[in-house]
């Protein structure tokens, strides 16, 4: 018996990971109107980010409900010993509360549950999963899981470069980042998630710019633990940058991955950044 791992799909953790390391994730929702897909489940991204250009109808986001934890928790408590659940932070999301009151309900159950509001998002949470997960396999008890968690999501940086900030407007998640409205004109910001909340912490001319500049912010975080680049529409562009950023990578391989619907509806199309943890 062991400890089991559980995340939500806003890590954007790719499936393949997912299995590898044994994370179980929880699929937030995205509607479109009266319809309602399971993120990362019932719709692809290549349909989404086009209904989210193209579409008369803006999609809204919704967390999964406690009673979606609660059977994930008892299916998983018949082989394990204890359960972390990390997620989105919670300050954008009801995720983590809906986790919570899981955790707490099911403990009357006799089911050990710890629920973490990581404060991250995309793959910086999903690189904590995974470190998490690691640290499981290795025999780490519950409390162990929990304080590596604490520490990898302190060290971990959500960052990205967008084409605009329509979509973290339209959706009510542009936190910090207000602050750039009105000014922008031609300019990409350059976005990160700083205490749970977006802010806007530069602004690049160009995209070219922009791009050599969340390069340059992985350079001068490094040594790092763990790193991934990301983007929602530009998967050539993001492979190419993550061999450029191979070598920043502890491993010497950095990973590539694509935001989903529910990260991507307030990012939107031609996002590129990085998920990364840096050395302790």
């Amino acid at each position: 018996m062991a400890i089991a791992v559980v995340t939500d799909s806003t890590s954007d953790l790719p499936g393949e990971l997912a299995l590898q390391y044994g994370i179980s994730v929880v699929p937030l929702h995205v509607n479109f109107g009266d319809k309602t897909y399971r993120d990362g489940v019932d719709i692809e991204p290549d349909e989404f980010y086009a209904r989210l250009q193209s579409g008369k109808t803006f999609p809204t986001t919704s967390a999964p409900s406690s009673g979606a934890f609660i059977e994930l928790y008892q299916e998983l408590a018949r082989s394990h010993d204890g359960i972390i659940s990390l997620h989105l932070s919670s300050k954008v999301s009801a995720t983590y509360a809906s986790a919570a009151q899981a955790a707490e309900e099911v403990r009357e159950q006799g089911i050990t549950v710890e629920a973490v509001d990581t404060l991250q998002a995309s793959m910086a949470l999903g690189l904590v999963a995974i470190g998490v997960a690691k640290a499981a396999a290795g025999g780490a008890s519950l409390d162990e899981a929990v304080d590596k968690a604490k520490s990898l999501s302190s060290r971990a940086t959500f960052t990205g470069l967008v084409e605009t900030l329509e979509y973290l407007q339209k959706g009510g998640r542009i936190g910090k980042a207000q602050a750039l409205l009105g000014s922008l004109l031609r300019i990409k910001p350059i976005l990160a998630l700083v205490d749970g909340e977006a802010h806007g912490i530069e602004r690049a001319r160009t995209r070219s710019r922009g791009i050599a500049r969340i390069k340059s912010l992985v350079a001068e975080a490094a040594p790092l633990e763990a790193l991934c680049v990301l983007h929602t529409t530009d998967p050539e562009l993001a492979k190419e940058i993550a061999e450029d950023l191979s070598q920043y990578a502890p491993d010497g391989k950095a990973l590539a991955a694509r935001l989903g619907p529910v990260v991507g509806t307030y990012l939107g199309p031609g996002m590129l950044g990085f998920g990364m943890i840096r050395a302790e």
